[in-house]
């Protein structure tokens, strides 16, 4: 049972009985039954109630499960149960890559680094240091710009769209090297002699994102996250997005109307 409320796992490990639990396990042959017993430790819009959390599913369809998949939270079928240990190291391995900027421990010893993320995510985020992360490439942009133009307003010369400063709020998806990021809710907030700054508009969220480009399509892209406002799976969501986008030098903004900007990094 979970320490802070009534949330129960079937099988629980900690390190001490006074702490969180580290690795939690539901296990079930009805994926609707194994959601909402998943939910209490994983929920989204809440923190999570163990380091990492696995859903032990018995027969049938895994697709309800799969849509809940995420950094924390991992799917292990019956047929897959002799692997569990090994998964499980693996999972292990991968969280203490993403939270590397938060301690010191590498993965290379797996019991040290367990304890020390332990210790961290306890008192989340007292002592945690925000990321600032900004990158240039060469943005070319799409028709998805569209969407932050003048409604009243055209360039009678060229035709072109013309671009103000507006509180229109457009929402977006940020992509890279397989990652997604949904719901970055971005307004045009500079439009002068060329520029355009585009930001988001989560001011109660942890993630800030920014583009900037100019008439010759240099472009530079800022991935901040204010740790302050945060909670672990938060954290886990922005280290992923981030290692995916250094991994293939390439972001992309899509919007409802097709892709606003699609940038190759330097």
């Amino acid at each position: 049972m979970a320490p802070e409320d009534d949330a129960i796992a079937e099988a629980a490990w900690f390190l001490s009985l006074g702490q969180r639990p580290i690795f939690t396990f539901t296990v079930g042959d009805d994926p609707n039954q194994l959601v909402s017993s998943t939910l209490q430790w994983v929920g989204s819009s809440t923190e999570p109630k163990s380091w990492l959390h696995t859903c032990i599913f018995l027969g049938g369809s895994t697709d309800t499960l799969e849509n809940l998949l995420s950094d924390n939270l991992r799917l292990c079928e019956a047929r897959s149960l002799q692997r569990l240990s090994a998964d499980l190291d693996g999972q292990t391995k991968r969280l203490v890559a993403l939270l590397s900027n938060y301690t010191q421990v590498t993965a290379s010893d797996l019991e040290k680094a367990v304890k020390s993320i332990a210790a961290i995510t306890a008192t989340w985020p007292t002592g945690m240091h925000s990321t600032r992360l900004s990158l240039e490439g060469f943005a070319q942009l799409g028709e998805g710009l569209n969407l932050f133009s003048a409604e009243d307003a055209e360039d009678e010369a060229t035709e072109e769209p013309v671009f103000k400063l507006s509180r229109k709020v457009v929402p977006l998806e940020l992509t890279g090297g397989g990652a997604s990021f949904e719901g970055v809710l971005m307004r045009l907030t500079k439009a002068d002699d060329g520029h355009l700054l585009f930001s988001t508009e989560h001011r109660n969220y942890p993630f800030i994102f920014r583009l900037h480009s100019n008439k010759i399509r240099e472009s530079i892209i800022d991935l901040w996250f204010d740790v302050d406002k945060s909670n672990i799976t938060q954290a886990l969501r922005f280290e992923a997005l981030i290692k995916a986008i250094k991994g293939s030098r390439a972001v992309s903004l899509i919007s409802p109307s097709g892709e606003l900007a699609v940038l190759t990094l330097g």
